[in-house]
């Protein structure tokens, strides 16, 4: 322990700022330890969920900041009325924090570096420790965890080990698994998946749901020859009743694709998924939102799946922003608004969504929802195309071989058509058969033209069923 705490006082040596007098003695001190261990996800069954008479003489120990650190646990984790608060959990962390506990310090480090606050993690991080270190309390491994992320994200990764490995050896089953994705990618230790596995095997048996979690995407994976979807399943049960959201993701999945020897279930798998979106979880919100929209395990409900997609979105995941996009295009589920709808797809094309590049590149070609630029159009869709989005391949097959935007290239115009005909587009297929019946770009062939002709047809195009009609007279 005393090497422990030389190589800890290390760590903190450039933090030097004083910090508030040491936290009051407490008859919660020992619970906020056991809370500390469960905001960390450290699961297991000896942990006791408050009740509700414990919930209440936490808010009557209005003065008490171990008492404030406990009941923003609770906020944070979804323990009271099975409702998550990140903005009521982050203020009772700052209170508690405000008089010097260290506790407080970590809580908030904790919001922060998930997003739920405004500020610096790694300062917050680093005053726990160093007032659990003045008060003769061995190190919290969360704040170590804590702190590691913290210089993993600005790349000072030998650090980073040296605290993953300190967390590790007091408990923290976090920290097994970060230093398990740390051997995954060779990250300043020798990559060995098998290394990786026995350390997310021991944190996941320790009872700690992001290990579980990531264990069962270990085993979902081919890093370790054939993915084992059996095992998957098993981990991401235990951690999803653990209540981390994205394992209720990926078992919601599980479910509704009938994996891991389940049988199809969008029933259990939507109320995985409502799990998860209550947490927050911006994926999850979207595939909430599609089986919403869909009907699929649930009443049909496109009202609701236009919020899912909006919440989802607004957290910047470009897949919901895409769809929401689509909603207002369409009009599904929320008034139409092409403007709206071009607004969501630009958001999500420049986060790279390969789908909302073809649909804003759709939206500049026609004008709709914003004002006509053939330029800005190919430059869209010719990055969607490229990237293998079938729409995009055939309007920009289209732009080619019409000389839209672009230079007339036949030639062209017809590989981009082939790949989008080959995938079943019906418009590219059209486009295909005529550049055949009329030798554009490729050797004349009058009957594979009419042939895609007809192919195109019987899939609704209209074009097409044009184009019969003219040959036919």
């Amino acid at each position: 322990m005393h090497l422990l705490r030389a190589i800890i006082c290390l760590c903190l040596s450039v933090f030097c700022a004083s910090v508030s007098g040491a936290a009051e003695a407490s008859k919660f001190e020992r619970r906020a330890a056991e809370f500390a261990r469960y905001m960390d996800f450290d699961r297991d069954s000896s942990f006791k969920k408050p009740s509700l008479s414990e919930i209440q003489s936490l808010r009557d120990a209005s003065s008490d900041s171990y008492a404030k650190y406990i009941l923003g646990v609770c906020y944070y984790c979804g323990l009271v009325d099975g409702k998550k608060d990140s903005a009521k959990a982050f203020s009772l962390f700052s209170e508690s924090a405000k008089v010097g506990n260290p506790y407080g310090f970590l809580g908030r480090g904790i919001s922060l570096q998930n997003g739920d606050g405004s500020g610096e993690a790694l300062k917050d991080f680093k005053k726990s420790l160093s007032i659990f270190q003045k008060m003769g309390i061995p190190p919290e491994r969360s704040a170590l965890t804590g702190m590691a992320i913290s210089y993993l994200k600005t790349g000072r990764n030998i650090e980073a080990v040296k605290l993953l490995e300190l967390a590790s050896e007091l408990g923290s089953g976090r920290a097994k698994s970060i230093l398990a994705r740390c051997r995954l990618e060779g990250l300043e230790l020798e990559k060995n998946p098998k290394l990786a596995l026995e350390l997310l095997k021991e944190g996941a048996e320790s009872g700690n749901a992001v290990a579980q979690n990531n264990l069962a995407a270990l085993y979902s994976s081919d890093i370790l020859g054939t993915p084992d979807e059996f095992e998957a399943l098993r981990w991401y049960k235990k951690s999803a009743e653990g209540g981390y959201a994205a394992a209720q993701l990926s078992l919601g999945m599980f479910y509704i694709g009938g994996k891991g020897g389940l049988p199809k279930d969008y029933a259990k798998g939507v109320e995985w998924l409502e799990k998860a979106a209550a947490q927050r979880n911006a994926e999850a919100q979207n595939n909430l939102a599609v089986c919403y929209m869909s009907g699929a395990g649930c009443p049909q409900n496109p009202a609701g799946a236009v919020e899912l997609y909006k919440t989802s979105a607004l957290q910047g995941y470009a897949i919901a922003q895409n769809n929401l996009g689509d909603c207002y295009f369409e009009g599904k589920g929320v008034a139409e608004n092409k403007n709206e709808a071009v607004k969501w797809y630009r958001r999500a094309a420049f986060q790279g969504n390969v789908s909302a590049q073809s649909n804003l590149g759709y939206c500049y070609l026609e004008g709709i929802g914003i004002g006509k630029s053939a330029k800005d159009a190919i430059k869209w869709i010719k990055s969607a195309a490229d990237a293998g989005d079938v729409s995009a391949q055939s309007n920009y097959g289209s732009c080619l071989v019409n000389g839209v935007g672009v230079k007339r290239d036949y030639a062209k115009g017809v590989e981009y058509l082939k790949k989008a005909a080959e995938a079943g587009d019906a418009q590219a297929l059209g486009n295909l058969g005529a550049c055949y019946y009329n030798g554009l770009g490729i050797e004349q062939d009058t009957d594979k033209g009419l042939m895609l002709i007809r192919e195109a047809a019987k899939k609704g195009n209209d074009e097409a069923r044009s184009a019969l009609s003219r040959i036919r007279r």
